[in-house]
């Protein structure tokens, strides 16, 4: 499904095209009574118009819905929308903001459920130990790799992000038993990430995974794993940003280790500050 509330009533607008003039009747009775139509049944509606049920099926799946049910949520979302007050000032009364606060939620209380105490442990020694640091990652994975540098590289660790998949591969070949390579890939089906991958756990390094798919290849090649929470069952997960899960791994990882060697970490990060801000 592709609209958000507002949008759908442009969407219906833009697809009078591709309509039966059965389909164009129904489509104009819509955008003149949204409010009417998202309170009626199919049979209703069909009724009313004297068409089948079938027809309106087929009309809201060109319109890229599963059937009525999900059309008929999206044109009250839209409904309640245009009539919510423009002074409201909690986002939670609208109602598509308050699914996705829902599904904030549920990335964070998910996250927390299926990550154990003694996986941020196990991760948190890799980093500590390691003298040198690759993470590989493209796409929004690549922007959560170069964030995990920023991230990490400010209390001590050396980090290297690449998102480049040759130069991944390159820069795995001269990985060796002092390496930590860290994967990210949500899907764990990333080939480049898994070809690199393969190429630094050949030449001996400790591999650390971040993936949505714990039986993924990506999985099965780690030494340590840690499960970004599936956005895919959730109502809203179409709109929230896949580096979500991911950061809030990374700052159960940033605060495991800073509590670990607190005073040390935090003098390497005023450090760290400090070189910005002074003017000299």
């Amino acid at each position: 499904m592709e609209y958000l509330a507002e949008n759908l009533i442009y969407g219906i607008e833009c697809s009078m095209g591709k309509f039966t003039k059965t389909e164009e009747e129904l489509a104009n009775y819509i955008l003149q009574r949204p409010e009417e139509v998202s309170q009626l049944t199919i049979s209703q509606i069909a009724k009313k118009l004297h068409i089948s049920p079938a027809t309106i099926t087929r009309f809201c799946q060109k319109l890229a819905f599963s059937g009525f049910n999900e059309f008929k949520h999206e044109l009250k979302r839209f409904v309640d929308l245009r009539n919510t007050p423009m002074h409201m000032k909690d986002l939670k009364q609208v109602d598509y903001f308050a699914k996705l606060y829902q599904d904030h939620m549920s990335i964070i209380e998910d996250t927390f459920h299926i990550t154990s105490y003694e996986d941020i442990q196990k991760a948190v020694s890799f980093l500590t130990k390691a003298k040198k640091i690759h993470v590989y990652g493209i796409g929004s994975s690549g922007i959560a790799a170069h964030e995990f540098k920023s991230k990490f590289f400010r209390i001590g660790l050396s980090v290297e992000a690449i998102t480049d998949p040759h130069q991944s591969m390159m820069d795995a070949a001269l990985s060796d038993q002092e390496s930590v390579v860290i994967g990210i890939s949500i899907t764990g089906a990333t080939k480049e990430v898994i070809r690199a991958v393969k190429i630094a756990k050949k030449q001996g390094a400790l591999i650390l995974v971040f993936t949505g798919n714990k039986n993924s290849e990506l999985s099965r090649l780690s030494d340590q794993s840690l499960l970004v929470t599936s956005k895919n069952s959730m109502h809203m997960g179409q709109n929230i940003s896949p580096l979500l899960p991911l950061l809030l791994l990374f700052d159960l990882l940033y605060t495991e280790l800073v509590s670990k060697d607190y005073k040390n970490r935090i003098s390497i990060r005023e450090k760290t500050l400090q070189v910005l801000t002074d003017p000299h």
